[in-house]
């Protein structure tokens, strides 16, 4: 992978606040790429537009190139043949080989507080028709993976050096998007039970989930609030975050009861 190609395809549909926070996510995907020796970003507009004006002053600010054509062209122009879109609701799951054959990856230039489903499979379509889409998916979903364009590009960074998609995302993931799918996978645990929880089994469930989610303590009160769990979570603050310790690595994780 040496390119990194922000399609701003989309750029008008965004508000003032929103384009602002997307020039901050190119910088910061730009900061994340350039450590890696032979990548680069490059964001493609394909006309002069309202607000790409932000983008511009961006791009002098932090050195990232924007280029202003049709996608297609500008693939052409770099000499990228093998070239993958990614998009959540893509048409497979990345994988690290994916990456690895990949010389450029496409990530949608879209900031929207209300997101429109199926805008970067669009962005695609008028583009790159023949470029296959690629989802980041964490153990079969996509909950739980962070969307911010600066994040997504800092996983495929780092899957490529660790080679796992997993540990990348639990390495970068942010806490809200741990708390978010440690809160779907919470019921399911629960139910599988098959009894009233006790706080040991809540502990081997935080335990479980650890492995694999940047999960922390707090979090995991979070997630139980987050799941309708409130007697749970209140069980948890109780005997787990103000009396009781439980080690930072999963796999030695040990809950020491407080004496009164």
């Amino acid at each position: 992978m040496r390119l990194v190609i922000i399609d701003l395809g989309a750029i008008h549909i965004h508000s003032l606040r929103e384009l602002k926070s997307l020039a901050i996510q190119i910088e910061l995907t730009n900061s994340i790429v350039v450590r890696k020796l032979g990548t680069r970003v490059i964001a493609v507009a394909p006309m002069k537009t309202m607000g790409l004006d932000y983008i511009e002053a961006s791009s002098l600010r932090s050195g990232y190139r924007l280029l202003v054509a049709p996608m297609e062209r500008v693939i052409d122009m770099l000499g990228a043949k093998r070239v993958i879109v990614m998009d959540p609701y893509g048409e497979h799951d990345l994988r690290v080989e994916d990456l690895e054959w990949a010389e450029a990856v496409v990530l949608g230039g879209i900031v929207d507080r209300t997101p429109i489903k199926g805008i970067t499979t669009l962005l695609r379509n008028m583009g790159l028709p023949w470029a296959p889409t690629m989802r980041i998916t964490l153990r079969g979903s996509i909950l739980g993976v962070p969307s911010e364009i600066n994040n997504i590009a800092a996983i495929l960074i780092k899957a490529l050096e660790v080679g796992s998609l997993e540990n990348a995302i639990k390495e970068i993931q942010p806490k809200r998007d741990a708390i978010a799918r440690a809160s779907a996978e919470i019921p399911r645990l629960l139910r599988s039970l098959g009894r009233s929880p006790s706080i040991e089994d809540l502990v081997e469930i935080y335990k479980s989930l650890r492995t694999w989610l940047n999960l922390d303590s707090i979090g995991m009160m979070r997630a139980l609030i987050r799941c309708g769990r409130r007697d749970l979570a209140s069980m948890w603050r109780e005997k787990i975050i103000a009396g009781e310790i439980i080690s930072e690595k999963p796999e030695q994780a040990v809950l020491s009861f407080t004496k009164n």
